[in-house]
């Protein structure tokens, strides 16, 4: 009987912990919602080690492109926007880099609205960030893995490129 009880208890904690993660996510903006999905997992409910096939069964959008070492998935945002979500494997064809770039058309007010909330989301989750030589924001979770964000625009169209990689140090 207090083992059971027990057991109850962790799962109604656990249950909870994975909603206020949800609660977190669902406090930012619909972009940023549709690219990071669930606060499960380092990126989309996925985890560094994770092989090709767990990607490809678990990964809802559609894949744009797909090599040795890597897979490509476009997530329609909205009429003008959208993300390519990568996934790059080491040669045990484990995930061993996630990375986003997101794409939208110039637009100030919601280029800095998107920014901000990357910016803030990531803050929020692992603290402050520094500033690497290309001028890209850099967070060092906790964990133990890296997230660079910056803007790869060539600055010669009116598309704003995001992008981000997740890897290990």
């Amino acid at each position: 009987m207090n083992k059971t009880y027990t057991l109850l208890l962790a799962l109604c904690l656990m249950a909870f912990n994975l909603k206020a993660q949800d609660d977190q996510l669902s406090k930012h903006t619909p972009e940023l919602k549709m690219i990071f999905k669930t606060e499960t997992g380092v990126f989309r409910g996925f985890n560094f080690g994770d092989t090709r096939a767990t990607i490809k069964a678990g990964e809802s959008s559609a894949i744009e492109g797909e090599g040795k070492d890597f897979i490509v998935y476009k997530t329609q945002i909205d009429e003008n926007e959208y993300a390519e979500i990568m996934y790059t494997f080491d040669e045990q064809d484990k995930v061993k880099m996630f990375g986003v770039a997101f794409i939208e058309n110039v637009n100030l007010t919601v280029e800095e609205r998107i920014l901000d909330d990357f910016q803030a989301y990531f803050t929020q989750k692992h603290g402050k960030f520094t500033i690497n030589s290309k001028n890209d924001e850099v967070w060092t979770t906790a964990d133990g893995y890296v997230i660079e964000m910056g803007d790869s625009s060539d600055g010669k169209s009116d598309l704003l490129e995001i992008e981000i990689e997740i890897y290990k140090k």
